[in-house]
Formats: C-alpha cells, structure tokens, sequence
C-alpha cells in the first residue's frame, strides 16, 4: 500500500512542481556560487565611504549584482512555486528568460549555466498548467518583493559605477531618486549616464523596470477583478426572490434604479462592454446574457421576475429561452421582454412570456386615451401591457 502511495504521489502535481522548484533552486545556487566566492577582503566602511567599501565587495562587480539578485529572487520564488502560484511561475520565466540571455549572449563564461536556464525555462513553459493558483496575497507579496528587489539593484549598481555619471553619484539618497526616476521611465534628464557601462546599466534598469512593473500590476489587477467577480457571483448564489435586470438599455437602467430605489433586492446582468452603465460596487456580472450557466449563477430559478431589456430582439428572444430552461416548467419567476421592434412582437409572444411590450406601442397607446379623454389608470396600463401577450 506504501509503495502504491509513494508511486501516486511521483504521478501528482505537486511532486513535479516540487521537482521543478529543487531545479530553480539549484540554478539559483548555481548563480550564487561564482558570485560569493568572488569575495575580497573586507573594508571598514566608516573609514573608507560607503562606496569604497561597496566596491570592494568582488561580487558586486557590474554584471555581478544582477546575477546577485537574479539567483536570490529564483530561490525566492521556488518556494511559492511548490503551491503552484501563478504569479511566482510568471516571473521565474521573466528571470530565467533573462539569466539565459545574459550568459549565452552577453557573459560567456557562463554559458553551460545558460543552457542549464534555458532548459528549466522550456520544462516551466511546458508544465504551465500545474500552477493555477491565482491569490491576491501571493500576487501582492511577489510582486512587492521583485519590486523591492529591482530598487535594491538600482540603488546599489548606481552607487557602483556613481562617477560614471554626470553629476557624479555619491550618496544613497541621489542614488535612490536615480533609481525610481529610471525604474518609472520618467527621465528628467538631471542625471546622465556617460560611460557605455553607465548606459547600459541604466537601460537594464529600464527595460526591467517597464516588465516588472507592468506585469506585476497588471495580474494584481487582474486577480482583483476575478475576486470581485467571485464574490458578486457567490452573493447571487444566496439570492431569492430578487429581481433580474438583463441588458443595458435606458428602460434597463431606469428600471434597475427605481428597483434600488425601492430597496428591493436586484441583480444585473449585461456584456462586458456596457459595465459602465452600472455602479462599480452592486451585483452586476458580466457576460453572454444567453448563456446558461450565467443565467444559473444569478439564480434565475428563484427570482421573483427577470426583465430582458436588450437592445437587440434576437438576443432578448435567446435570454429569454435561456430563462425559460433555467426556470422549468413550473418555474415562478415572471418574464418581461422588451420588444425594440413592432414586427417581432407576434414572434416573441411564441415564447409566452409573462409581460411583452415596446415602448412605441405603449406610448402610442397612452397619448391616444389622453387625447381622446380617457382615463388612465395603474389599470389600464396593466390590462395593455397584459393583453401584448394574451392576445392570440
């Protein structure tokens, strides 16, 4: 039995991300050791200046701090890669990508080590499905500390090669301000690089800053926006009674606001494009409103009425036999369809739905009582939009 688990488990996928994970450890190890054993004799940095003592660090050498910081952050993310964190699996590809291109372009001392992260690089993208995971907490922690670590290079590669600038960089806080004004790509032009090496370190600042940066801002995002997405979908799951807006028309609007208004429990459901229409904060989803498992979501079954309010007939007729396969044969939810044109009323009356009408029918129909003197009433109204659908 012990040897049938133990076989399961090398079968899983948790013991090939573990796999994986010892690997982009081992590269990470593999970029430490070169660096570390470079280290020279120790200088008093009180005696002799920060930057004195930070040149004298032999592993801090140009093309050092990079693969410095390269090989820690690897190990770092490692560990939330055994969890199969996206973000973490995102940005291993982003620094083995980098790592590769380095040693086999740039230092070609390291070029088995490049191949050795060119290699993990092809097995990650191909294993890309073992690591679903999406977590706001785990996004923000990695995205923060590959930030962090991006600032600490910057900092640090600025105060190395400082007199290769112009004016000369000679303390940390200059350092600092050099450091975000290029991570940001703002450029004010104050500091200028004047060597190659100057130049070339301040384009790997700005390269890495636009790529860390924006993918890390743009999955934060993202994992926000799914989570909101999670939530409004688990609030319609507890939804009874409640009423269903589908579309983004005027008349849908409207009707969801006097619906608020009277603090009556309501759900919206409209396309991706028209979410504007709605606040940001309320029980609005997005999406095809036919289909099926959207309309199970917003618990169509158990709502008291749905109003189909698009502006498009064929797409109002679809969502309304989406409803209709929802709710059953003894569904209780009521129907109100919204004819945009009169030539499909008779078609859409097929479906049965409860209340049927187009507004330049129903206006039509008014301004001809008032003209006429008749009385209108709560009655009357009822009686025409009624008899849109009972009429055969």
């Amino acid at each position: 039995m012990l040897d049938n688990a133990f076989v399961a488990f090398l079968r899983s996928a948790l013991a090939v991300r573990i796999l994986l994970s010892i690997l982009v450890i081992v590269d990470g190890g593999l970029i430490l050791k070169p660096v570390l054993s470079a280290y020279t004799d120790y200088i008093d940095w009180r005696q002799s200046g920060f930057t004195e003592w930070l040149k004298s660090l032999g592993f801090m050498k140009l093309l050092d701090i990079p693969r410095f910081l390269l090989g820690i952050a690897l190990i770092f993310l490692s560990l939330f890669m055994i969890n199969g964190a996206r973000i973490a699996w995102v940005f291993a590809l982003l620094l083995l990508a980098i790592i590769a291109f380095v040693d086999l372009r740039i230092a070609v001392d390291h070029v088995r080590q490049g191949y050795f992260s060119f290699g993990l690089l092809v097995a990650l993208t191909l294993f890309w499905k073992l690591y679903p995971r999406h977590s706001i907490s785990s996004a923000g922690f990695v995205a923060l500390t590959c930030i962090i670590s991006l600032l600490i290079y910057s900092i640090f590669g600025t105060l190395y090669i400082g007199d290769e600038f112009s004016p000369v960089v000679k303390d940390g806080t200059t350092a600092f301000y050099f450091a975000l004004v290029c991570m940001t790509t703002v450029g004010f032009g104050d500091i200028v690089p004047v060597t190659i090496d100057a130049r070339v370190f301040t384009v790997t600042v700005i390269i890495l800053g636009i790529t860390i940066f924006t993918t890390s801002v743009v999955y934060v995002v993202g994992v926000l926006a799914k989570g909101t997405k999670e939530i409004v979908r688990k609030r319609f799951s507890y939804m009874k009674n409640h009423y269903v807006v589908i579309g983004s028309t005027p008349m849908a609007v409207n009707i969801y606001q006097a619906l608020k208004k009277r603090e009556l429990p309501v759900a919206v459901i409209c396309q991706d494009s028209h979410r504007s229409h709605y606040p940001e904060k309320d029980n609005i989803v997005t999406g095809d409103p036919t289909d099926s498992a959207l309309l199970a979501e917003a618990n169509v079954k158990q709502a008291k009425c749905v109003l189909i309010m698009t502006d498009s007939d064929s797409l109002s007729t679809f969502a309304l036999l989406g409803v209709k396969e929802q709710s059953g044969s003894k569904g209780e939810a009521k129907t109100v369809v919204l004819v945009n044109q009169e030539s499909n009323m008779d078609k859409i009356r097929l479906l049965h739905p409860d209340m049927l009408f187009s507004l330049s029918s129903l206006g039509s129909e008014v301004l001809m009582q008032v003209l006429c003197g008749e009385t209108i009433s709560n009655d009357s109204i009822s009686d025409m939009l009624l008899s849109k659908v009972t009429k055969s």
